[in-house]
């Protein structure tokens, strides 16, 4: 007497899936530095913000005051490049991990579509315009 072997764990089987698909894994080293280096960029940017303003506003001489403000300015850059980087790199390995989820769904969806559609055919009155159980082949 055979068993069947028991039915692989539905967690199993995507991480197995998500294996053939050859997807990237979202917490790749590159990924993670430049994820990290966002992060940082935006920490400096606001730091030099937030420096600069009292090296603007404690001297009355123009050069130091014009100085301050290139820093400040400088620091408003970083935090901008450093929130793109860091929304680029967290919102893409969300996403991709998200696409993989609604293929391995649409898939199970499928499956359990076609089983029903070859277990259950619909009634004479049920079918779709211009497909009817007598045709070979749907219009």
């Amino acid at each position: 007497m055979t068993s069947d072997p028991a039915p692989e764990p539905r967690a199993e089987r995507f991480v197995r899936e998500l294996a053939e698909l050859k997807i990237p894994d979202p917490a790749t080293a590159r990924a993670a530095l430049w994820l990290r280096l966002g992060g940082a960029l935006m920490a400096a940017g606001l730091v030099l913000g937030a420096v600069a303003f009292p090296l603007a506003h404690g001297t009355d001489n123009a050069l130091a005051q014009g100085d301050a403000l290139a820093i400040g300015i400088g620091g408003v850059g970083a935090a901008v490049v450093g929130a793109a980087l860091f929304l680029r790199y967290s919102l893409t390995g969300f996403l991709r991990f998200w696409l993989a989820r609604q293929s391995y769904d649409l898939d199970r969806l499928g499956d359990r579509l076609t089983a029903a559609s070859l277990a259950t055919p619909l009634p004479e009155g049920d079918q779709p315009d211009g497909v009817h159980l007598t045709d070979p082949a749907p219009r």
